[in-house]
């Protein structure tokens, strides 16, 4: 039996769109979804490009079209963190590839991301057993 998907989707930003690779892959889940198993499960996009100004946002917000099809509750790092007024991308981690290795702000944007994620998930988990 497939294990449910959920977590965090990285993909590279292609003309303001998830790579291909990632959407064949999202396009293998119709199983999972229609048995309703990928329902109330935390899910989370972080992206980069190889320059500024190459869709980032908009690659970001595609994952979500299809975590609204399976029932998901999106989680988005949001500006609930000061990292986020530097990194600058409410919807999701972003980085650009061509300036060279992430930033310490990148790291620490991408790690609120991951916390934010868990913790959501964690808490979403404890309120169901309670």
């Amino acid at each position: 039996m497939a294990r449910p998907v959920r977590g965090l989707f990285g993909t590279p930003s292609r003309f303001g769109n998830p790579a291909s690779q990632l959407r064949q892959f999202i396009d293998t889940t119709g199983p999972l979804w229609f048995q309703g198993k990928l329902v109330d499960k935390v899910y989370s996009a972080f992206t980069a490009s190889n320059t500024a100004h190459s869709g980032q946002e908009s690659t970001l917000l595609a994952p979500g079209n299809t975590f609204y099809h399976w029932g998901g509750i999106i989680v988005p790092p949001g500006y609930t963190d000061p990292i986020q007024f530097q990194s600058g991308n409410p919807y999701g981690t972003s980085h650009v590839a061509g300036d060279g290795p992430p930033s310490e702000v990148i790291l620490q944007a991408a790690r609120h991301q991951a916390r934010r994620v868990v913790d959501t998930a964690a808490s979403l988990k404890a309120g169901r057993a309670a």
